[in-house]
C-alpha cells in the first residue's frame, strides 16, 4: 500500500508540473493505408525509452541506421531513463499527462501497471495488418515462450508487446584461484571436475568440461576452503567483512529463485497474489542468512557496490551469480594480468530437504528480459511509425545484430539456428597465411558467446513469475526484505510481515 501511495503521489506531481489536462489518446483507431510506397511516404518522430547502458545504446544506434535505410523519413530518438525501476516510474508519471514515449522497453509486470492507465496499444491490429503486419511465418518464427509472454494480460490473449532482449542467470568463477587452490594436493578446478589444465610456455591453458556443474553443497565447501585460506585469514577484521566466497548480483532474483528451489511459491495470478510468506521461502532465507553470517555468502549490498560483479573483478569474491547478458561486466580484462574467468550453470541443490525445503521436480533458474511496447499516440502517424520500428527491431536482421553484439539470447528461431549465429557461438574465424596464401579456419569463442551457450543450455529449467498489477512492486519489496534480513538486523518473520504490510 505504501508503494502504491508513493506511485500515486508521483502521478499527482506529474500532473501539477505539466499544468494541463492529459492529452487526448485515441482509444479506438483506424490504421490508414498509405499505399505500397509507405516506407518512404511516412514521416514521423518515434521516441524510444529504455534502460540500456552506453554499449547497448551503440547497438541500438546501429539498428536505427539500418532502419533508416528503409524508412528515411522516420526519426527514432532513443533515450535511456536510467535503470529499469527508473524507466518504469518515469513512464508511470506520464500516464496522466499523456507525455509518454511512443515505444518503450518493458517488463511484463510493468506492462500490467501501464494497462491500468489505459495507455498501451494492443498490437494485434498492427501485426495482422495486410500491409504493415507480419506474415504467419514471421510470427511463428519467434521463440514461442517469448512471444506468448506478450499475451498474458487478459483471458483473450491480447498482444501487448513483442520480445526484445532475453537472458537468464549463470555463475562466473575465478578459474585462476580454483586452479591455484589445492585440497589434499588436488586443485579445486580438477577436484570438482571443471576441466583439465595444460602448461604451455609456463602458463596454464584450461580445457573446460562443458558439462561441469557446481551444486549449492559444493559451493559451501569451496567457500569454506576460501575463508580458511591463509590469504583470507591474513585480512583485517574490517576487510574480512568485504570479502566472501560467493555473492549474488540481484537480491530480488536471489529471493525468488531460492524460494522456487526450496519448493515454495512466490506469487500467483489467483488471490492471494503475494504468496511468498511460506515455510519454504523462510527456510531459504534462513539458509542464505546462516551462510552469510559464517562469512561464506554475500550480495552486492555487502560490498557497497551496485553489482557483485564489481567485487568479483576486485578479487573480493571467488564466485558470483549474474545475468548472462552481463557477461562482460564479470570479465576483469587480460587474464595474464588479472585472472581467468569460468562460466557455469546456476547452482541447484542436491538435497534441499536437509535445509528445510521441498525438493522440486526439476531445477529452477529464472528466464528474464524485456519486451517492447507501443503506447497510444495522439498522432496516428507517430503510432504507426512506432509500430514499424518495433516490427524492424524484432525482425531477423535487427535480431541477429542484437544477439551477436549484446549477449542476449536470440528471440527468433531463424536467428538461433542460422549458420551466422552458430559461427558466432563457435568463434569461427578465417586466418590468411601470409607465406602460403592459404586460409585456415580457427575457433576462438568470445567470453560473451561462451556465456550464452551455458545460459541457453538451462532453457529446460527456466521459470517465469506471473505479471499483474503490483507484481513489479513485489520485486522491489522482496529486495528490501533480503537487505533487511542480511544487513539490517531484522528477523526473518518480521521482515516477511513488513513486506506483506508494504504490499497490502
Amino acid at each position: 500500500m505504501k508503494k502504491f501511495l508513493s506511485l500515486l503521489a508521483m502521478l499527482i506531481i506529474a500532473i501539477a508540473v505539466v499544468g494541463c489536462t492529459p492529452r487526448e489518446r485515441r482509444n479506438e483507431h483506424e490504421i490508414e493505408d498509405l499505399g505500397s510506397d509507405y516506407k518512404t511516404k511516412i514521416s514521423a518522430t518515434v521516441t524510444f525509452w529504455h534502460a540500456m547502458g552506453q554499449a547497448n545504446q551503440g547497438v541500438i544506434a546501429e539498428i536505427i541506421t539500418e532502419f533508416n535505410k528503409e524508412y528515411p523519413n522516420i526519426t527514432v530518438v532513443q533515450q535511456s531513463q536510467g535503470g529499469y525501476t527508473d524507466l518504469r516510474d518515469k513512464i508511470l508519471t506520464t500516464l496522466s499527462s499523456g507525455n509518454n514515449p511512443t515505444i518503450a522497453q518493458t517488463y511484463p509486470d510493468h506492462v500490467a501497471a501501464y494497462l491500468q492507465g489505459k495507455a498501451v496499444r494492443e498490437l494485434d491490429s498492427y501485426i495482422n495488418h495486410a500491409r504493415y503486419g507480419m506474415t504467419q511465418e514471421e510470427i511463428e518464427d519467434f521463440i514461442p515462450a517469448y512471444f506468448e509472454e506478450g499475451k498474458i494480460y487478459d483471458t483473450k490473449g491480447t498482444l501487448y508487446s513483442l520480445p526484445f532482449n532475453k537472458s537468464t542467470e549463470v555463475m562466473f568463477y575465478n578459474k585462476t584461484w580454483f586452479y591455484n587452490t589445492k585440497v589434499d594436493g588436488v586443485s579445486l578446478y580438477e577436484k570438482y571436475n571443471l576441466g583439465t589444465v595444460e602448461i604451455v610456455d609456463g602458463k596454464p591453458v584450461f580445457n573446460d568440461n562443458l558439462d561441469a556443474f557446481l551444486s549449492w553443497e559444493d559451493i559451501i565447501e569451496i567457500c569454506e576452503v576460501y575463508i580458511n585460506s591463509e590469504a583470507y585469514q591474513a585480512l583485517s577484521n574490517d576487510d574480512k567483512l568485504k570479502h566472501a566466497g560467493f555473492a549474488a548480483d540481484s537480491e530480488a532474483n536471489l529471493f525468488i529463485t531460492l524460494t522456487q528451489q526450496f519448493g515454495g511459491e512466490y506469487t500467483s495470478l489467483e488471490e492471494p497474489r503475494f504468496r511468498f510468506n511460506n515455510p519454504q521461502s523462510k527456510a531459504a532465507m534462513q539458509w542464505f542468512f546462516d551462510n552469510k553470517e559464517a562469512g561464506l555468502f554475500g550480495t552486492s549490498t555487502k560490498f557497497g557496490t551496485d553489482y557483485s560483479s564489481d567485487a568479483f573483478k576486485a578479487g573480493q569474491i571467488k564466485m558470483t551469480i549474474g545475468s548472462s547478458a552481463g557477461a562482460n561486466y564479470n570479465y576483469p580484462g587480460d587474464p595474464d594480468s588479472t585472472f581467468h574467468v569460468g562460466i557455469l550453470p546456476y547452482p541447484q541443490f542436491e538435497d534441499v530437504t536437509q535445509f528445510g525445503g521441498i525438493q522440486p521436480e526439476k531445477g529452477q533458474v529464472i528466464q528474464q528480459g524485456t519486451n517492447v511496447t507501443l503506447f497510444k499516440c495522439t498522432d496516428p502517424m507517430e503510432e504507426l511509425a512506432g509500430w514499424l520500428f518495433i516490427r524492424f527491431l524484432t525482425g531477423y536482421k535487427a535480431a541477429m545484430i542484437w544477439a551477436t553484439k549484446t549477449g542476449y539470447f536470440p528471440i527468433r528461431n531463424s536467428v538461433r539456428t542460422s549458420q551466422e549465429y552458430e559461427d558466432f557461438l563457435s568463434g569461427k574465424k578465417l586466418l590468411l597465411d601470409a607465406n602460403t596464401g592459404e586460409w585456415t579456419t580457427i575457433y576462438e569463442p568470445s567470453f560473451i558467446a561462451k556465456t550464452m551457450k551455458v545460459g541457453w543450455e538451462q532453457r529446460n529449467i527456466f521459470y517465469t513469475s506471473p505479471a499483474f498489477p503490483g507484481s513489479s512492486d513485489c520485486r522491489d519489496v522482496v529486495e528490501a526484505l533480503v537487505q533487511a534480513v542480511l544487513y539490517g538486523g531484522v528477523s526473518i518473520d518480521q521482515a516477511y510481515e513488513d513486506a506483506l504490510d508494504e504490499l497490502e
